[in-house]
């Protein structure tokens, strides 16, 4: 083996252990919930994960340094190994569950290997578009495993690596490679442990918040979990539908703090002003999405008459933006252009370096001020093409120019893959799905929300999630890094091909 192969190979290993030590973690639930068909199967997933992590760190431990391009590709086989060792827990508790007659069908569902893969996709990419038909049927110990997948993949497994392992050497480049843009402090072993006591303290926040508005303990805990991963998974049948304004607001605000990025709140904590969060052109962008679009989507329910009011709206559009897509009505009742909304809100996402999805604000930004400042350079000014500028400022305009083209890169991307992921859907759902409902199902995929307009479910045939998980997948790390794992492949067959 190359040595290429062996650096991308130990620090894999060293991922795996990820899952291994959530199933250990998470077993203590089997018997607090008398649930003993888990524990085998928790003991299985934890053996599947952490023997072949250790086998692969110590048998490639003295492979040469990681390069930036090592660690793209592997981040992107981690988020391939990470959620199919993630299918173990439904696949193996379906099937001992599967043999009682008192089985319930959202259990049953993933017997099923796509199924399976499916919600352990959505759950690590933190997407929450689901296979279960009924969430509050399931044992306790597969509620939490979705929840616990989605708070560990909302602030990244290689960001949670990082936090336990600590490899100093090649810390920068994964980090980087995971969709991340900015650190809050110089270190990255500092910027993953603040990462982390933030995560935490926003966790336990809104397990009190949805608690103190009506929640039983077991919900607020899995709500408050999901909700500031901005994932989608819940306890419930309906959503927040199950429950009434308070909690709804609640989560309102939940979202909110998950869209806004880790940097912004280290600052607003340690610094203790309000006003740090004007200072960000990104928290801008989204207070003023937030309060244009929803504004505009509840006129287009009140004129449509969708039946859904105010306070659907204000959720609805939150949930989009801030990526999190948990639901209080049923979209597939909302008129197309209510629909074409949220998909706009869903590509857009929150803000850069939170546990968003989408675009994200900061390349929006940029898209809009670069264009601005084209149409202003040309239509207004064009003698000022001409004007020798000073060795700084041409520096700086080059710099704005390259953020601005990796904006347009990105954004071409993403459209390529909707459109791509589209006509897939079209054909795996049927012709009777509605061109609108599609494009829904593929940009909420995309852009890790898990809003849907009821496409998903067991009864999609297998290429159609095969296409869901596949975009989930590409929307997690942002397409480029597996543009990279393909041109990787690509030299490794000509090298071969010479050879």
């Amino acid at each position: 083996m190359s040595p290429h192969g062996k650096t991308v190979l130990r620090d894999l290993g060293v991922v795996l252990h990820v899952p291994g030590l959530m199933a250990l973690v998470s077993l203590p639930l089997a018997w607090l919930f008398d649930e003993g068909t888990a524990a085998g199967p928790l003991l299985i997933t934890a053996a599947a994960a952490l023997l072949p992590g250790q086998a692969l760190y110590w048998s490639c431990r003295r492979a040469p340094a990681m390069r930036l391009r090592h660690a793209m590709v592997t981040v992107v086989v981690s988020w391939i190994a990470v959620p199919l060792i993630g299918t173990l827990p439904f696949l193996l508790i379906a099937g001992a569950l599967g043999a009682q007659p008192a089985a319930s069908d959202s259990v049953l569902v993933f017997r099923d290997f796509w199924n399976a893969l499916f919600e352990s996709m959505s759950g690590f990419t933190s997407t929450g578009l689901t296979m279960a038909p009924r969430p509050s049927a399931l044992p306790h110990c597969l509620q939490w495993w979705r929840s616990f997948m989605q708070w560990v993949g909302g602030v990244g497994v290689v960001v949670l690596m990082l936090s336990v392992f600590h490899p100093s050497g090649d810390a920068y480049r994964l980090y980087f490679s995971e969709a991340r843009e900015q650190t809050i402090v110089p270190d990255i072993a500092a910027t993953v442990r603040t990462i982390w006591w933030i995560y935490l303290l926003y966790t336990v926040l809104g397990v009190l918040l949805l608690r103190a508005t009506g929640m039983t303990g077991w919900q607020a805990v899995n709500y408050a979990m999901t909700g500031i991963a901005t994932g989608g998974f819940g306890v419930t049948d309906n959503s927040l539908a199950d429950f009434g304004a308070g909690p709804r607001l609640a989560m309102v605000l939940i979202m909110l703090a998950g869209a806004v990025s880790f940097a912004t709140h280290y600052r607003l904590l340690t610094r203790d002003r309000v006003g740090l969060l004007w200072k960000d052109a990104e928290n801008h962008a989204l207070v003023l999405l937030l309060v244009l679009g929803a504004g505009l989507l509840a006129l287009e329910n009140l004129w449509y008459g969708s039946g859904a009011g105010w306070l659907d709206s204000v959720f609805q559009w939150t949930s989009a933006l801030a990526t999190a897509g948990f639901s209080t009505v049923p979209l597939e009742t909302w008129s197309p252009t209510a629909l074409v909304l949220l998909s706009l809100a869903m590509a857009c996402g929150g803000a850069a370096g939170a546990t968003t999805g989408g675009l994200k604000l900061r390349r929006v930004v940029r898209l809009a001020s670069g264009a601005f400042a084209r149409v202003r350079g040309v239509a207004l000014h064009p003698w000022r093409l001409m004007d020798h500028k000073p060795m700084a400022d041409a520096a700086v305009e080059a710099h704005t120019a390259r953020t601005f083209e990796a904006a347009i890169v990105m954004a071409a991307l993403w459209a390529a893959a909707v459109f791509a992921g589209t006509l897939l859907l079209l054909h795996a759902a049927g012709p009777e799905i509605a061109l609108d409902h599609v494009v829904l199902e593929v940009t909420s995929a995309l852009g890790n929300v898990g809003l849907s307009t009821g496409i998903t479910g067991p009864g999609l045939h297998w290429s159609g999630k095969l296409g869901l998980i596949v975009v989930m997948w590409m929307g997690r790390l942002e397409i480029v890094p597996i543009l990279v794992l393909v041109a990787a492949l690509v030299m490794a067959a000509r090298h071969r091909a010479v050879r």
